[in-house]
């Protein structure tokens, strides 16, 4: 019966209707289960874009650095998940990177796709099962707005390494079809093969 508690793992079908758990004491097991991201991962509804050592540009329609699509008529919007990165040139005067959008009515031109894309349910291959499109270099039909900054730099890379920033959204910010999302440089474009980094999404269907 549903009120009633069964001890131990359960591994159920999709659409497979279960009892409450309980430990072997008799006491109810409320818990994540995995990992944060376990299930869309599964699901291949979680994606990433890498893209490698970019000069990251300021805002521009000429954008270079991590640029991701969701096109129109996708049927889906993009969660924005977890993003790291890391400036490993010198770029003391680009003061920081940020996160920014704009529409983007029409594919994007002049394009170089993302170095590695697609799922993160790891056999899929590139894009996998991803709808959204990922660039390293785009040319975009209207300057991109930033919205949040990711980190700031001033000083020089150090002979000893190379720190790497990360964070995650946790869905903060959602990107409906028709639109681009991209890092972009705060003050002026980073050095030449200066920046490194991944940027990760659900896609969830409207």
């Amino acid at each position: 019966m549903l009120n009633e508690m069964r001890t131990g793992i359960v591994s159920n079908a999709d659409g497979a209707i279960s009892p409450a758990r309980s430990d072997k004491s008799g006491a109810g097991v409320v818990t994540q289960a995995h990992g944060k991201y376990t299930e869309g991962s599964i699901r291949q509804k979680i994606c990433f874009s890498y893209c490698a050592a970019r000069a990251t540009s300021v805002p521009a329609t000429a954008q270079i650095g991590n640029i991701i699509w969701n096109p129109p008529g996708s049927g889906i919007v993009l969660s924005l998940l977890k993003w790291s990165a890391q400036i490993q040139v010198t770029s003391a005067t680009t003061l920081g990177v940020t996160i920014g959008y704009q529409a983007q009515a029409i594919t994007p031109t002049t394009t170089t796709v993302a170095d590695a894309y697609g799922s993160t349910y790891l056999n899929a291959g590139s894009p996998g099962n991803c709808v959204a499109k990922a660039y390293a270099i785009a040319t975009l039909l209207v300057i991109p707005i930033p919205v949040m900054n990711l980190f700031h730099n001033t000083a020089a890379i150090a002979v000893t390494g190379v720190d790497k920033m990360d964070g995650d959204f946790e869905g903060l910010f959602t990107l409906p079809p028709g639109y681009v999302v991209v890092f972009s440089a705060i003050a002026a474009a980073v050095a030449a093969a200066g920046m490194t980094s991944t940027l990760t999404w659900e896609e969830i269907p409207i």
